[in-house]
């Protein structure tokens, strides 16, 4: 267990690294803290100066795409989706480790057999909830006509 918490750690600051060195390397561009128009590079950089960085507005998802109450749970679904199946993914993976490690001992292998149940049976029910939503959306629909 504390092989697969070390490489996950190390993955996880090796990717960081990556995208960090990536991101600088791509956008030197600093905007003047003064509001100015102007952008320009670091003192000592030799490239062209860039044009000042467009603004940005963030839309809230909540005011165009949702206009009922299905469809506020719809988008509560999808985002437990993104969080939840990397979770279901990994105690699959940790069932298996269990399953390698056990070398024959019983209680390794019960708590694998466990761990590999839970994981299954709580796949089944979030990816099983927007069929569950579709059921009940559409005996709602046909009772209220």
């Amino acid at each position: 267990m504390k092989f697969l918490i070390t490489a996950v750690f190390i993955f996880t600051i090796l990717c960081n690294g990556i995208l960090v060195q990536d991101t600088f390397a791509k956008d030197r561009t600093v905007t003047n803290p003064l509001g100015d128009s102007t952008a320009t590079n670091p003192p000592g950089d030799t490239t062209t100066t860039r044009p000042p960085p467009k603004s940005v507005t963030l839309e809230s998802p909540l005011d165009s795409n949702i206009s009922s109450i299905p469809k506020f749970f719809q988008a509560i679904i999808d985002i437990l989706l993104v969080f939840a199946i990397p979770f279901i993914v990994f105690f699959i993976i940790y069932a298996g480790f269990l399953y390698v490690t056990a070398r024959g001992n019983v209680e390794t292998i019960s708590k694998a057999h466990k761990a590999l149940l839970y994981a299954l049976i709580g796949g089944v029910l979030i990816l099983g909830a927007n069929v569950l939503l579709d059921v009940i959306t559409g005996t709602v629909t046909d009772i209220t006509g």
